[in-house]
């Protein structure tokens, strides 16, 4: 967390991101909740986590293009800046009381496209603007914004609809995007012209063939492919575990999604305090194995404690491996490949909502802890695949550091070091 207070630009870049996050774990509070109340059917809250899911899946490969040909920063704004706008008006259908399902469905498939473009913008403008040297520290840093707001924002929200309404949760969501948008008009990281006049497809389908080549890359993408569609699957049945198995209310709801940020802020605030730490082979399998571990104990769970200290154990194990991932893709490849690349990682993110369509059929016969659990095991089953190939990933990944050098490690010049 140094870093903050030493680089400005940084500093600014993250109060921005802080904003952005405050609109979008409430929207992972309240949305799922509100199909619920619509619908009463753990079908339909996978359904609207589908369609989120699917929009970004298909969508964050023309994002990283985007993000490679225009200003990362325009990009972000105008992503934010519709974002904003359709909280509105969803708040607008609620508070006139003519919210319909079709409506609720529409809204993850807007907010999937802005994803498509703000999950990698934001992520490559943190290279651009601190160095290749402490992203590490950066990254953490960010993930410190997103499980703090992780914490305070469920709380909140979930009273504030148990108090208030419904509406005023999509009234923070807008102000948050809308505030970010404006905060971040005040930073101005280095922008690298690219040289080259590629077509659009051109860049895809380069950027896919680099994807699938490049060892380093296939490891680390196939391993977070397979937690989105079976770890983080967990996250579209939060609303049905929290109502149906422990008794919850929206409240409780909150309760859930803050604990497990609070572990997962706890992590990042140590990882935070590393500017490049050793070992990231060993860190990827035992962040990922925990992750599955205690997301297991919280599928067995039926006591409220006990399952706030699981999921807040998994999320802080998950933030492990999540953090060393995001820091081997990016210093792994070229910098005009970058916005591809990690577009491909949230495109694999987008799994996580598609997976509310199997884990809402499972959870409609099974019950939604089953849908967790088989999960769980796959997360640990997973992490025992890839031991062999730790040392291998960490080694690949120094190689292609040490090889491009200065081309992803200039900061920007804005620091106050």
């Amino acid at each position: 967390m140094l870093l903050l207070l030493r680089h400005s630009q940084f500093r600014t870049f993250w109060i921005a991101g802080a904003f952005g996050d405050v609109s979008l774990i409430a929207y992972f509070a309240v949305h799922g909740w509100l199909v619920l109340q619509i619908t009463d059917s753990p079908w339909w809250v996978g359904i609207s986590s589908f369609l989120g899911g699917l929009t970004l899946v298909v969508f964050s490969p023309i994002g990283g293009v985007v993000i490679d040909r225009v200003k990362k920063t325009r990009a972000v704004q105008v992503a934010g800046l519709f974002r904003g706008i359709g909280a509105v008006v969803i708040a607008a259908l609620i508070f006139s009381d003519s919210v319909q399902l079709w409506h609720v469905l529409l809204f993850p498939l807007a907010s999937g496209i802005t994803a498509s473009v703000r999950i990698p913008g934001l992520m490559a403008l943190s290279l651009d603007i601190v160095g290749r040297k402490r992203l590490v520290s950066a990254t953490a840093a960010r993930m410190v914004s997103m499980m703090g707001m992780g914490v305070l924002v469920p709380l909140a929200v979930g009273r504030l609809v148990d108090g208030a309404g419904m509406g005023w949760a999509y009234a923070v969501m807008a102000a948050g995007d809308l505030i970010s948008v404006a905060v971040l008009t005040l930073v101005n990281p280095p922008d690298r012209k690219r040289t080259d006049k590629s077509s659009p497809f051109k860049d895809l389908k380069e950027g896919a063939m680099f994807s699938l080549k490049s060892p380093l890359v296939r490891t680390l993408l196939g391993a977070i492919l397979l937690n989105e569609l079976f770890g983080w699957s967990h996250e579209p049945m939060l609303p049905v575990m929290a109502r149906d198995v422990l008794g919850m209310g929206a409240t409780g709801l909150g309760n859930l999604l803050a604990a497990g940020s609070l572990g997962a802020a706890a992590t990042s605030v140590v990882l935070s305090s590393f500017e490049n730490p050793r070992r990231k082979g060993v860190m990827l399998v035992a962040g990922m194995f925990g992750y599955g571990f205690f997301l297991l104990m919280f599928s067995l769970s039926r006591s409220v404690p006990l399952s706030l200290a699981a999921l807040s154990l998994a999320y802080g194990t998950a933030i492990v491996y999540e953090t060393v991932v995001n820091t081997m893709l990016q210093t792994g490849v070229p910098y005009n490949m970058r916005g591809r690349v990690l577009s491909f990682q949230s495109m694999l993110w987008g799994v996580t909502g598609m997976t509310g369509f199997h884990t809402g059929a499972l959870a409609t016969f099974f019950g939604a802890p089953l849908a967790v659990g088989v999960g769980a095991v796959i997360v640990m089953l997973n992490a025992v695949r890839l031991i062999p190939r730790a040392s291998g990933v960490e080694r690949e990944a120094e190689i292609a550091s040490d090889e491009l050098g200065e081309e992803v490690s200039r900061p920007s010049a804005v620091s106050d070091e």
